[in-house]
C-alpha cells in the first residue's frame, strides 16, 4: 500500500473533523427541540411557588373539611392555610395566634404524669372561660419550662393540665404563662378573618368580637384582609345591628356576606326556593337550603359563594391580579 501524502491526511483530517461537528450539531439541536416538546407537554401547576398566601382564620366554619378556603383554593392560584379552632370564640383565636396571653395560678405540677386541675386567667388575673375545643395548637403546651397537655373536660367543666414527663415537682405560686407552639405569617399574604359565630349573644357582644378580631389582626401585621360579616339571625336577633357596627370598624375590608345571601344566594347557586325558604328569607332568616341541618351552619352551597365572594371582594381590593385567579375555575 502506498504511503498517503502529509496533505492528503491533513484534508482527510479535517473532514472527520467537520463531520464530527454536524453531527454533534445535529444531536444538539434534536435535543433542544425535544426538550422544549417535553416542556410544552408538561401539565403545569395550578398553584405557583411565588405566589402570595391566603390564610383563613375562623371556627368551624373556616376549618371544617368542605368550608370556604377548599373552594377558595380551587378560585384562585394562592396557597390557602387555616387557623383557629372548633365553635371557637373570638377571644380563643386571638389566644391561638399569641397575642391575647393566658396564665396558670396557684396549682402543683405533680412529679408524676398525673393530671393537675388548672384555671386559666388573663392578664388582668379574671379568669377565663376559653380553649374548650380542639384547635389547631394550645394542645402541647409550657408551663414554666414543663411541656405537657391542657385538655378540656367537658363533663366536669375543667381544664386539666398533664406533664409529658415524670420530673420535679413545681410549685405555680406567681401568674405563669402558658405557652404553645404559635404560628407565624407571611406579612405579604392576604387574611380572611371570619369570627362571632360562637361569641356570646349579649348586650355590647359586638364590640368584644371587634376587639379580639383588632388584636388578631394587630398580631398578624397583615394589611390585605378581609372580615365576613355575621350572618345567622335565628342565632343574633339583631344581627344586622351587629353588622353594621362590624362594617364601621372595618369599612372597605368588610364583606356583606349575610345580605348577599339574601338578596343572591339562592339564585347563584342555581337552587330553586322551596316554601322554607320563602318563609325564612320573609323573617330575614338565611335560606335553608343553604344551611346544614341546624339552620345555622352553611352548607356546602354556602361556602361555594363565600369563596367566590371572597375572590371578588380581594379583586375589588386590588389584592388579587388576573393572575392569581383560576381561570378555569370562574
Amino acid at each position: 500500500m502506498k504511503k498517503l501524502s502529509f496533505p492528503l491526511i491533513v484534508i482527510l483530517l479535517v473532514c472527520i473533523i467537520l463531520t464530527l461537528v454536524g453531527y454533534n450539531t445535529l444531536i444538539t439541536r434534536n435535543e433542544s427541540q425535544k426538550y422544549q416538546n417535553l416542556q410544552k407537554n408538561q401539565p403545569v401547576s395550578s398553584k405557583s411557588t411565588n405566589n402570595q398566601t391566603i390564610y383563613c382564620i375562623g371556627d368551624s366554619l373556616t376549618l371544617e373539611s368542605n368550608a370556604y378556603p377548599t373552594y377558595l383554593s380551587q378560585l384562585t392560584n394562592c396557597s390557602v392555610e387555616t387557623f383557629g379552632g372548633q365553635k371557637d370564640q373570638t377571644i380563643d383565636m386571638a389566644i391561638r395566634i399569641g397575642r391575647t396571653k393566658i396564665y396558670a395560678y396557684d396549682i402543683t405540677i405533680p412529679a408524676q404524669t398525673d393530671p393537675v386541675e388548672i384555671t386559666l386567667y388573663d392578664e388582668d388575673h379574671d379568669k377565663l372561660d376559653v380553649l374548650k375545643n380542639k384547635g389547631s395548637n394550645f394542645s402541647n403546651v409550657e408551663i414554666k419550662g414543663i411541656s405537657g397537655i391542657l385538655k378540656y373536660d367537658e363533663e366536669k367543666e375543667i381544664h386539666t393540665f398533664t406533664r409529658d414527663e415524670a420530673g420535679e415537682e413545681i410549685s405555680i405560686d406567681d401568674y405563669t404563662r402558658i405557652t404553645a407552639d404559635f404560628p407565624t405569617f407571611d406579612k405579604d399574604g392576604i387574611a380572611v378573618i371570619f369570627t362571632g359565630t360562637y361569641d356570646p349573644y349579649e348586650s355590647g357582644s359586638i364590640f368584644k368580637t371587634i376587639t379580639y378580631q383588632r388584636a388578631i389582626l394587630n398580631q398578624l401585621g397583615i394589611k390585605k384582609y378581609v372580615v365576613v360579616s355575621l350572618t345567622s339571625k335565628r342565632t343574633f336577633q339583631i344581627v344586622n345591628d351587629m353588622n353594621a357596627v362590624l362594617e364601621k370598624e372595618h369599612g372597605e375590608h368588610f364583606l356583606s356576606f349575610r345580605d348577599y345571601l339574601l338578596e343572591n344566594g339562592l339564585k347563584d347557586a342555581d337552587i330553586t326556593p322551596t316554601d322554607g325558604d320563602k318563609s325564612d328569607l320573609d323573617k330575614g332568616y338565611i335560606p335553608r337550603s343553604l344551611l346544614r341541618n341546624n339552620l345555622v351552619d352553611g352548607n356546602e352551597y354556602f361556602h361555594e359563594l363565600l369563596a367566590k365572594q371572597i375572590v371578588e371582594k380581594m379583586q375589588d381590593l386590588k389584592y388579587l391580579s388576573k393572575q392569581d385567579i383560576n381561570m378555569n375555575q370562574e
